[in-house]
């Protein structure tokens, strides 16, 4: 399976403090400070928070990534010899496992995606 995760980056929570004054748009709340709680396309934070965010949920599932190359993820499975695999580059994903099904339920329970075949 290939995907890219919808919002990928608003998932993630900001690991910096960052705030800003609104502006007009905010109407009656025009000059409030507003503090960023999820990270944002732009933020140069952004794809490591949401690294870390999507690192996190892949161990939960059991996987650990690889020493040469940490978007690079392996799981031993459990019904089956041999591994299962999951490769992400920012916010696209490509699955590899005879298992597909009981991983694309979790992963799809946690994250919007488009383009999934």
């Amino acid at each position: 399976m290939t995907g890219d995760i919808r919002n990928a980056f608003c998932t993630a929570l900001c690991t910096a403090k960052i705030w800003s004054i609104t502006g007009d748009q905010f109407g009656k709340r025009k000059g409030a400070i507003a503090v960023l709680e999820r990270a944002l396309y732009g933020l140069k934070l952004a794809s490591a928070s949401f690294h870390d965010f999507l690192g996190d949920f892949l161990c939960e599932m059991g996987f650990v990534p690889i020493r040469v190359d940490q978007d690079l993820w392996i799981k031993k499975s459990d019904n089956y010899p041999g591994y299962d695999y999951i490769v992400m580059h920012v916010d696209n994903l490509i699955i590899a496992s005879k298992e597909f099904t009981e991983i694309n339920e979790l992963y799809q329970a946690e994250f919007s995606s488009k383009g999934c075949d």
